[in-house]
């Protein structure tokens, strides 16, 4: 299977997280340092902290969706094992 038509596929996002994570910490060095050089000064310093941001979402998504995935195997798992320990007939 190919990169694209795994990128493509339902969920298939996830797979470019780290390059997306490569991509924002690269604005946000750019946008730091030239906001210390004096280009722009306001809007870098703003860009900044919206990429700033924008890493600490991602990093946020990325534990969820790590945790819902793990968990969703556990969780049906167990909730298969209480409804057949329910029955008393």
């Amino acid at each position: 299977m190919s990169f694209v038509s795994q990128v493509m596929e339902p969920g298939g996002g996830v797979m470019l997280l780290p390059f997306v994570r490569l991509v924002i910490g690269l604005l946000l060095c750019l946008t730091t340092g030239a906001a210390i050089v004096g280009v722009a000064r306001i809007h870098m310093v703003i860009l900044s902290f919206l990429s700033g941001g924008l890493l600490i979402s991602l990093s946020f998504f990325e534990s969820e969706f790590k945790k819902a995935r793990g968990g969703s195997s556990t969780e049906s798992s167990s909730k298969s094992n209480s409804k057949t320990s329910d029955k008393t007939d």
